[in-house]
């Protein structure tokens, strides 16, 4: 089960049933919510909500609390039980639980709730927008998708690899795999020839695949495997994953290794309903809309429905800025 970690933004969070459904005429009622939301602060008990697929969890304090960090350290093993009571498996937290390094500390003590538990920070939806991607630094730079030709490093042959390949190979000018696993991929070209007459280079010379390589999309390879191929020091490398950064002191090119996102005012709206939105990125609470097991195609049609487009990307160190874009632009 997925959950929510967040701050409180008002005192009616905290109560147990909606207050709308209260008469405003029963005294006692109001009274005993009132009750129940001070026994909260005093004893940092945290309120428990259902969202979507999961479960929210409200700190009974504000982000602002003169005694916030005094309160948290209480919080923190009440959060882990909950957790493990109800098999939480990957949490959104809010941004500014993430950004202090003394809760962070204690939540992830002796890693025992980082190992069973996954931190959504929105990294998941870059494998679903590498095509948008690509649109969005060409369109910064005056170029055209249809005519950029893009090399993909993939060591692992799976469906969603291959879903994804066979998706990004219809708009570009080019698309080749460079891959340890030659059959497999010599396979999958093949079969996209033979039914859909998309053709395919599939290589792995370490010197030649990427030596003018423009677009790097690195699905999988480790820092050391990608460090044994020869890369143009002005590629642009998309990183699936947060491992395989490639690191020669040579390299002048631009690393993606994350998206941020918008998407439509009716996903915004859930999520201000159930006052997320202020303390969580909407890339971060999109991630958690996204099922494990929904296919590659089925992720790309939710996010065509919720509207999903590029708003900004980020690099090794951070928001890449349009200077950045431009310096590159007539490279190529």
């Amino acid at each position: 089960m997925q959950g929510y970690l967040k701050f409180k933004e008002k005192d009616e969070e905290l109560y147990e049933i909606d207050r709308t459904e209260i008469s405003s005429n029963n005294w006692f009622a109001h009274t005993y919510l009132r009750f129940v939301v001070k026994v909260k602060k005093w004893f940092d008990m945290l309120t428990v909500k259902e969202i979507y697929s999961g479960l929210i969890f409200i700190l009974p304090i504000l982000s602002n609390e003169k005694k916030r960090q005094k309160h948290l350290k209480k919080c923190i093993s009440k959060i882990k039980k909950l957790m493990k009571k109800y098999q939480i498996s990957q949490m959104v937290l809010a941004e500014e639980l993430q950004q202090d390094e003394t809760f962070m500390e204690g939540f992830q003590n002796n890693r025992k709730v980082e190992r069973k538990v996954h931190i959504l920070d929105g990294k998941k939806l870059i494998t679903y927008l590498i095509k948008e991607i690509v649109e969005y630094i060409s369109n910064k730079q005056g170029r055209t998708l249809e005519l950029e030709d893009v090399h993909v490093l993939v060591k692992q042959d799976n469906l969603q690899y291959r879903e994804n390949i066979t998706f990004l190979a219809s708009y570009f000018k080019t698309l080749n795999i460079v891959t340890p696993s030659l059959k497999n991929y010599q396979k999958l070209a093949k079969q996209l020839e033979e039914k859909q007459d998309i053709i395919l280079t599939v290589t792995n010379n370490r010197k030649k695949s990427l030596k003018r390589a423009k677009w790097v999309i690195n699905f999988d390879l480790s820092a050391e495997e990608i460090k044994k191929y020869t890369i143009n020091r002005m590629a642009t490398i998309i990183y699936l994953t947060k491992e395989g950064i490639y690191e020669e002191s040579g390299f002048e090119g631009l690393h993606i290794c994350k998206a941020g996102i918008d998407v439509s005012q009716e996903v915004k709206d859930f999520f201000e309903k159930q006052n997320l939105l202020n303390q969580c990125p909407i890339t971060v609470l999109y991630e958690s809309t996204i099922q494990c097991q929904k296919s590659f195609k089925q992720v790309k049609e939710q996010m065509r429905k919720d509207q999903v487009k590029i708003e900004k990307l980020y690099g090794r160190r951070g928001l890449l800025s349009e200077k950045e874009y431009q310096e590159r632009k007539d490279i190529y």
